[in-house]
């Protein structure tokens, strides 16, 4: 992999990557942006840049340097992660002395720490004085997703580099490579920015079954007879999971409305349901533009009302009825 790879973090990689060419790495960087954008991935790659044998400023992935970074067993090169819930003093202390020591194999040394967020108050002010004073050839790469939860003196002592989250169409691209079925990549890509979240999500059994009945749902919704009411009912009862799951399948819920209303105006290309396409074209006749916005206003009210308590099937079935109502 070389820096030109990172194309879903353009800007972050651009710098990093002059910043090396032009020999002015900052001694510190804060990585700050959402889960599963890749921040880890680019501080391995900034770490294999240093040491790589094969190219200058960039890493080749394939020479003993780049292999032992990723085996997580380079001498010059030290990941460090919560112990259980946070980052405690002694853990700084112990990087802080290894650090000071001469470096191996080369004049640098790097440290990565994942979810510096969740240091100790000692563990941070510890860390806050070895970046102040930090050993020659020391690079320091600290990792976030909550950056407005670190100490500002910290903030202060790093260059910043924000990481925006994947697009959907990203994601769902490395969902399929990773054998997830085009369609089912396309809707799980729309749940989550979190390639992680996604594929599991993708491969869940439940997150199927939640997409049918969002499927049969909608179908019944336009039927006289109170089938709606009766899945409803069914699908709280079946089990309490269902009852955690509510929020994603008000999501999906969203995502299929609005499908339908692409196959009304002809943008097939943006649906993401793709694999669903001659159910979304029969149920494309039976519903009409107005019900459709109308619907998907009022499944976005009934989540607000679910996240603030309100009791599930009481605010489903309402959903239902003045869906019915038109």
């Amino acid at each position: 992999m070389m820096w030109t790879t990172f194309t879903q973090q353009p800007r972050a990689s651009e710098l990093l990557s002059h910043s090396l060419q032009n020999n002015r790495l900052a001694h510190a960087y804060l990585f700050t942006g959402p889960k599963g954008a890749g921040k880890k991935q680019m501080a391995l790659h900034l770490a294999k840049s240093l040491f790589c044998q094969e190219r200058e400023h960039d890493a080749c992935g394939a020479c003993l340097a780049c292999r032992r970074i990723d085996a997580g067993n380079h001498p010059d090169v030290r990941l460090l992660a919560p112990d259980g819930a946070s980052i405690k003093i002694d853990q700084i202390r112990d990087l802080q002395k290894e650090m000071a020591m001469r470096a191996v194999e080369s004049r640098h040394k790097v440290y990565i720490i994942e979810h510096v967020d969740k240091m100790t108050t000692q563990a941070a002010n510890s860390l806050l004085k070895f970046l102040e004073e930090p050993p020659a050839g020391v690079l320091a790469v600290l990792l976030t997703e909550h950056s407005n939860a670190i100490l500002p003196t910290i903030l202060s002592r790093c260059q910043i580099v924000p990481f925006s989250p994947l697009s959907a169409d990203e994601i769902a691209k490395q969902l399929h490579a990773s054998g997830v079925a085009e369609g089912m990549a396309r809707t799980a890509s729309h749940i989550t920015t979190n390639v992680e979240e996604a594929l599991l999500l993708s491969q869940s059994e439940s997150f199927a079954q939640l997409k049918n009945l969002v499927i049969q749902l909608v179908k019944e919704c336009k039927q006289s007879n109170s089938s709606a009411l009766l899945t409803i009912h069914e699908m709280l009862q079946k089990s309490d999971k269902l009852k955690e799951e509510l929020p994603l399948f008000l999501d999906l819920l969203i995502l299929w409305l609005r499908d339908i209303l692409y196959v009304q105006v002809g943008r097939h290309a943006h649906l993401i349901n793709s694999d669903q396409q001659d159910v979304l074209q029969g149920q494309a006749l039976i519903w009409t533009k107005a019900e459709l916005l109308r619907g998907i206003d009022l499944v976005m009210e009934t989540k607000y009302r679910i996240e603030r308590n309100a009791n599930a099937q009481l605010a489903l079935e309402r959903l239902v009825l003045h869906i019915q109502e038109g």
